[in-house]
Order: C-alpha cells, then sequence, then structure tokens
C-alpha cells in the first residue's frame, strides 16, 4: 500500500447526515496523521484536507490531539463492530470466533500505514505520555474489553473456566500481534510467512491453556 502524502484526498465533505459528515471527516483526519505523522500535522492541514474550516474543527475539539483521540476511537468501534455481534455467538465455538477475530486483527495490524502509524505513536509516546494513555484507552484497551465479554459469554454458558478474562485478552493479543508486528516493523517478517499457521497455532495454544487453567488459581 503506498501512503505518501499525495495519496491523502482532500475535498468538501460528501452529503448526507450530520454523523455521516462527522464520521467522514474523523475518517480523513486519521489518515492525514497516518500519513503524516502528528507532529507534522497541523489543524489548518486537517481543515483543509476535510474540506472544513478550523473553525468547524475547533468547535468540536479543543486541538489536535483530542480529534486524533477522537478518529481513533472511531476507527477501533467500526472495527468491533466488524469483528464480532454478541448475539451472533451462539452459533459459533469460542476457537472459531478467535480464529475470525484474529485474521481481522493480524490483517488490520500488518497493514502498512498501521505499522507507520504504530511507529508514530511510539515516538509521540516520549514527549506526550498523555496522548500515549488515551490512545490505549481508545484503542487496545477496547479491544481487550470486547475480548474480555466474549470470554465472559462462553463462561456463562459453562464452556470456559472463570479467570481473569482481561488479562485472558491481553494474553491473546501479545501471544497474535506482538511477534509478526517487531519483525515487520523490522523489515524480516518473510514472504514464506504464513499468517494463516501462525493464527491456527496462537488459537490452540491459548485455548489449551485456557481450559487448562483452574478457576480458583486463576482468579487475583
Amino acid at each position: 500500500m503506498d501512503i505518501s502524502p499525495h495519496k491523502v484526498k482532500a475535498g468538501r465533505p460528501k452529503a448526507g447526515t450530520e454523523h455521516e459528515r462527522h464520521a467522514l471527516m474523523l475518517e480523513q483526519a486519521l489518515e492525514l496523521f497516518m500519513v503524516e505523522g502528528v507532529s507534522q500535522t497541523s489543524v489548518a492541514r486537517i481543515a483543509n484536507v476535510c474540506g472544513v474550516s478550523t473553525r468547524t474543527i475547533y468547535e468540536r475539539f479543543d486541538n489536535k490531539y483530542a480529534l486524533l483521540i477522537a478518529a481513533i476511537k472511531h476507527m477501533v468501534e467500526k472495527d468491533v463492530s466488524a469483528m464480532v455481534q454478541i448475539d451472533n455467538l451462539s452459533n459459533q465455538t469460542l476457537q472459531q470466533v478467535l480464529t475470525d477475530i484474529g485474521r481481522f486483527m493480524l490483517n488490520r495490524v500488518l497493514e502498512p500505514r498501521m505499522l507507520s502509524f504504530f511507529k508514530i505513536g511510539v515516538a509521540e509516546a516520549s514527549h506526550l505520555p498523555e496522548l500515549a494513555r488515551a490512545m490505549k484507552a481508545v484503542g487496545p484497551e477496547r479491544i481487550h474489553q470486547m475480548l474480555s465479554d466474549i470470554f465472559s459469554f462462553y463462561a456463562a454458558k459453562n464452556m470456559l473456566p472463570t479467570l481473569d478474562f482481561k488479562r485472558a485478552a491481553e494474553s491473546y493479543c501479545e501471544l497474535l500481534i506482538a511477534s509478526p508486528r517487531q519483525k515487520a516493523l523490522f523489515g524480516v517478517l518473510g514472504p514464506d510467512w504464513d499468517a494463516e499457521e501462525h493464527l491456527t497455532f496462537v488459537v490452540n495454544l491459548f485455548l489449551h491453556g485456557l481450559h487448562g487453567m483452574e478457576p480458583a488459581n486463576a482468579v487475583k
């Protein structure tokens, strides 16, 4: 995927409801942050790309960082909706759910623009720790909560022991994402790397460990 600056499209917001126009602005702003970096992106630049006035942006957000957090939250909530619908869980095994969610997550985090944004986020965190905390809250922690809710659903049906599900969710994400993302960031994720094999291994390893835990030993 080419993420050079000329790929960011500017223009007036499309016609639609206020909610749709706001969502479009968030998506365009996030794309700009991903392409050009947070520190290099001004409110004026965002306004120009989104086809709105700077006044419109400041009426909704205190600064560009508040806009960034809102844009990340919007993206993550869309992803969560795409990944799972709690009402459909009764028709699937936990293995199927974790495989489907894991595939979506793995594809997402290994997108070139997401890898670039991850590097930007790490750089920004060193001098803007409050921004890093906010990004973590609307990003990874939201995903962890989603997975925790899924584990609770299956536990309520006696298909899982009662555990620290938030911790389990964090562990699943680390097993799934940490190694391939690190290799991709350093350019050593070879062309022969098999995403499906990795996904299957992680899901099986995780479920084997999860089912093998005793509830009394798992709750802290």
